[in-house]
This record gives structure tokens, C-alpha cells and sequence, in this order.
């Protein structure tokens, strides 16, 4: 029997940074249904009393606010418990301004418009690089790198959302 489904590759899947230790989100639910909310053993100051249809809202926002996968038990009034993992929302790509030509040269693909000292990334990512303090970023490749995969290179910058497209047909 052939099993049709493609394989599983890691590289397909955005991976999650999760610490070694895991902050941990504490719950406890009181018999009128309203919830104490502790992260790594500290009150959590929330706005107003939370009740169960507070709770998803909550670890959303605090898995955002840490930037990382926390860990979260819920502790009814009749001692069950119940354990999950919550990770941050993956970011949103969007575009806040048009596409641009980047320059080419033999070895070289530039674009600039970034905003100084911003991560920009590369696709298809081969690389994250840093734009320079006037906002231009640039990246060398070898010729035959570039001769062996022809075809665009994207820029994108994480902060500005300015995109630059070079080689290949923009």
C-alpha cells in the first residue's frame, strides 16, 4: 500500500521558540465562575473581575506579551485540573507600501527605504540581514548561488513593512 500523503517536512512549519522553562500561568476558578489568573506565581493585574469567558483573551494576551509559548493550569473548584500549552499568535505579513524595484549587480541584490538599523528579511530566506544606518540593506551572494537558483529576491522589512523585489521579473 502506497500512502499518498505527503511527507512531513520541519521546514514547512513556522517554528515556536519555546524556553527550556516555561512561564507558567496559574488559574483558579472560584464556585461563582470568576478566575484568580497568576503568571510564574504572581498575581496577574488584570482589568476588572475575569470570569471563563475572560480566559482565552487572557493567556492570548499574556503568550503575546512574553512573546512565548506559556504553560497554563486551570484548577476547578471540584480539584480537576486541567494543563495546556498557549503560544503567541504568529505575526502577520502585510504590505504598507508598494512593491519596489531592488537593484542587481553580479553578486548583489539591494534595496533600500528600510528604516535604519532594521532586521530585513530575505527570501526565499537565505539569509536575515540588517539595514545600515541610512536604511539600506544589502546582501552578497555568490554568482553561482545566484546563477544555480535564478529568479526574484524578496526584502522585506520586519518593522517598516517595505518591500523590495530584484532579480528575476519584479
Amino acid at each position: 500500500m502506497i500512502n499518498a500523503a505527503a511527507p512531513y517536512r520541519r521546514d514547512d512549519r513556522q517554528a515556536v521558540r519555546v524556553p527550556v522553562v516555561m512561564p507558567l500561568v496559574e488559574v483558579e476558578v472560584d464556585t461563582d465562575g470568576f478566575l484568580a489568573v497568576t503568571l510564574d506565581r504572581e498575581p496577574y493585574s488584570a482589568d476588572g473581575s475575569l470570569t471563563r469567558d475572560d480566559l482565552k483573551r487572557v493567556l492570548d494576551r499574556i503568550a503575546a506579551d512574553l512573546g512565548t509559548a506559556v504553560r497554563v493550569e486551570v484548577r476547578e473548584v471540584d480539584k480537576s485540573t486541567f494543563t495546556d500549552i498557549v503560544t503567541p499568535e504568529r505575526p502577520k505579513v502585510r504590505t504598507l507600501q508598494p512593491v519596489r524595484k531592488a537593484t542587481t549587480s553580479i553578486g548583489e541584490v539591494a534595496g533600500e527605504g528600510f528604516i535604519p538599523n532594521e532586521e530585513v528579511a530575505v527570501a526565499v530566506v537565505v539569509a536575515h540581514q540588517v539595514a545600515s544606518t541610512d536604511g539600506t540593506a544589502r546582501l552578497r551572494l555568490p554568482p553561482a548561488l545566484l546563477e544555480a537558483h535564478p529568479g526574484l529576491v524578496v526584502f522585506m522589512g520586519k518593522s517598516s513593512g517595505t518591500v523590495m523585489v530584484g532579480g528575476g521579473a519584479a
